[in-house]
């Protein structure tokens, strides 16, 4: 049994090496293809979700019912149109209250402005009084002065004389102010406070106004109903939302795209779009916007991760298309009609610079290559590599820049337009 076993390892030992020689004789079979001029892309994926460009949400301001309801989803809408109304019977009371107070704000202030001839005359007939009324008050103090210093009056009479002429002065004064403001209408802080009064009636009346306006439900673009969230006789708390309109012709993606992938993206790009609620429909779209700033979203592992929002316009035909819908972007940051390219397998790094095996004479030569687009199937070079040469797809660690080769032929080109990563 030993010597069985020292032949049948002898006999091993001989085939394998006589396949080494073979194998020097013959070169290292290797899978090659020529670098070619080819379209090729750089392609950004996501997932975002369909929302109208346009759209116009009614909700409530305070709580009331649904008085009338005139429209369903999927309506179609004209601007002006009325959709629906609100129970307006405490609102009504609260602008005609307001309105009220506007109107005698505003007649109290045309009042002072512009008073009628009559009330000037009273108000000089007033002033004259009060002057006489002062004067006579000076002319009793004068002489019940001279009176208490002779020791005829007591200190209490005179100090009586001397308080009525102080209050008969402060009347006389009252009333040359209110002849004055009757003859040149009021100035300076009574002007002011009037005003203020009428602007804050005004603002009141407004806000009252308003509100009654939204009582009724008006269309403010043409467009379709995506949704009525009440019936009729509802009774709806504020801030509750009742009806949405939007063009459903113009629609938009919005999504998150990696951190990784943002720095190749800008406005303008091509977007392909699929749903999975339109399996046999490629919808296009352009790249609207991206975000200056990136943000943190949560992930289904209950993780999180960095993204930057970007907002992709449709255009062309959306029919079948609704908002709410998930959506795939493809987002093209790349796209070159002719670039030299090779298959993504045939380029290698070694000490952080990339290279490729070109096959000359059978031998095969390392070369240094500048890369540009890197998709999934290809890779673009930008120089070290000619149109035409042949290189090694996928080398192994035996081969070396040196090594004979045996290329294996009836391998398929390289694909160009390359989905990206």
């Amino acid at each position: 049994m030993l010597a069985g076993v020292l032949i049948l390892g002898l006999i091993v030992s001989v085939v394998v090496l006589n396949m080494v020689k073979s194998k020097k004789q013959d070169g290292i079979p290797v899978k090659t293809v020529k670098a070619e001029i080819k379209p090729i892309q750089d392609n950004v994926f996501a997932s975002g979700r369909v929302r109208l460009c346009a759209k116009q949400e009614f909700y409530t301001f305070t709580g009331t019912t649904v008085e009338e309801l005139s429209v369903s989803p999927g309506d179609r809408v004209s601007k002006g149109q009325v959709l629906g109304k609100l129970n307006a019977e405490e609102i009504e009371d609260d602008y005609n209250e307001a309105k009220a107070n506007f109107i005698a704000q505003e007649a109290n202030l045309n009042k002072s402005i512009y008073p009628r001839e009559e009330e000037i005359a009273q108000e000089r007939e007033n002033c004259r009084r009060a002057e006489a009324d002062y004067r006579n008050a000076q002319k009793n103090y004068e002489r019940k002065k001279l009176l208490y210093e002779q020791g005829a009056l007591s200190a209490k009479e005179f100090d009586e004389a001397e308080l009525d002429l102080a209050v008969k002065e402060a009347e006389y004064k009252i009333a040359g102010e209110k002849l004055s403001m009757k003859e040149t209408g009021p100035v300076g802080h009574e002007l002011t406070s009037l005003k203020a009064q009428i602007e804050q009636a005004r603002y009141r009346l407004e806000q009252e106004e308003n509100k009654l306006n939204k009582t009724v439900l008006h269309a403010e673009m043409d467009g379709v109903v995506t949704a009525v969230e009440v019936a009729l006789g509802d009774y709806v708390q504020p801030g509750t939302r009742l009806i949405t309109i939007g063009d459903t012709g113009q629609l938009e993606v919005t999504a998150g795209v990696s951190e990784a992938d943002s720095g190749r993206l800008q406005p303008g790009q091509k977007v392909k779009v699929t749903t999975a609620a339109q399996p046999d429909r490629e919808y296009t779209g352009i790249l609207q916007s991206v975000s200056p700033g990136a943000v943190t979203t949560k992930t289904a592992e209950k993780g999180s991760q960095v993204e930057v929002p970007v907002i992709v316009k449709i255009d062309g035909d959306t029919e079948g298309l609704r908002p709410g819908y998930t959506v795939d972007l493809s987002i093209t940051a790349i796209d070159r009609e002719r670039a030299l390219v090779v298959p993504y397998e045939a380029v290698i790094e070694k000490e952080g610079v990339k290279k490729v095996f070109v096959v000359e004479n059978q031998l095969a030569r390392l070369k240094e290559v500048t890369i540009g687009v890197d998709s999934a199937l290809a890779t673009e070079i930008l120089s070290g590599l000619a149109e035409g040469e042949t290189v090694v797809v996928s080398p192994g660690e035996e081969l070396l820049d040196g090594s004979r080769v045996k290329e294996m032929t009836n391998l398929p080109s390289v694909k160009g337009g390359a989905d990206g990563k």
